[in-house]
């Protein structure tokens, strides 16, 4: 016989959209809260169309000042191509996720902002950056320009490098289909606009239709506005964009109307 499943979350399915190979975490810390938590990935990491760009900046980091990483994914990117850390170079990372995978690969984060994301990354850059120093942000092919524009206004001079591309799963449509075709959408958590973006293409003509069924997760406020525009209010917004963030949200939500973790 099957263990009943205890916690706050029991009895609920949490659909979870990361990348395959960053979502046994999250599933497994929303299991340990009862849910029945299945994935659903969304996004597919994969090479830059042109991976020139990247392998130069790799060969060329020591005439670099610092180097800031804005997601795990664009440190499993960059790091493996440098044949030699140098000493000098400082290392930035865009919060606690990130710097948890650049210690996976033997570096330490020289600064993590307490705000992580592209906003306090600049805001604690300018704080340690000389006038005219060069920082490379090795960055996903559709990140957003901000943090570039504002290390460019602050007198900085940041390059950018695409590190990684993102896609959808082939097999995503057909595994939605099976999750979504006779249930409501329920519980899913959202934690990029590109995911929420890919959510909705998922039912095409009928998501007008669909999405009033959906309790998103939001990750964070830029991925709430994507949601927005979409249609959808979120039920649930962490206030830490991290896995403990999104499960404390859910569970606020289910029991106290729209949540924050």
């Amino acid at each position: 016989m099957t263990a009943k499943a205890e916690g706050p979350l029991a009895g609920t399915r949490v659909v979870v959209t990361r990348a395959e190979h960053q979502a046994e975490e999250l599933l497994e810390a929303y299991r340990r809260q009862g849910a029945d938590a299945v994935p659903l990935p969304l996004i597919e990491v994969v090479a830059p169309a042109d991976p020139e760009p990247l392998a130069d900046a790799a060969r060329s980091v020591a005439e670099l000042a610092w180097v800031a990483f804005t997601s795990a994914n664009a440190v499993d990117a960059f790091v493996p191509l440098v044949d030699g850390w140098p000493r000098r170079l400082r290392i930035a990372a865009e919060g606690r996720a990130t710097a948890d995978a650049l210690e996976s690969r033997g570096l330490a984060a020289d600064l993590v902002p307490a705000r992580a994301d592209a906003e306090g990354l600049a805001a604690e850059l300018g704080r340690h950056l000389a006038a005219g120093e060069t920082v490379l942000l090795p960055q996903a092919a559709d990140a957003r320009p901000l943090l570039a524009r504002r290390l460019t206004e602050a007198g900085f001079e940041p390059r950018v490098v695409v590190a990684y591309d993102k896609r959808l799963p082939a097999d995503a449509p057909a595994r939605a289909a099976e999750l979504f075709d006779h249930d409501p959408l329920g519980w899913v958590t959202i934690t990029s606009p590109r995911i929420a973006g890919a959510f909705a293409a998922l039912f095409g003509e009928d998501w007008p239709r669909r999405r009033g069924e959906l309790r998103a997760v939001s990750v964070g406020a830029v991925t709430s506005a994507e949601l927005r525009r979409w249609g959808v209010e979120p039920a649930a917004e962490a206030l830490s964009p991290t896995r403990d963030g999104l499960v404390a949200a859910t569970v606020a939500a289910l029991f106290g109307g729209v949540g924050c973790g």
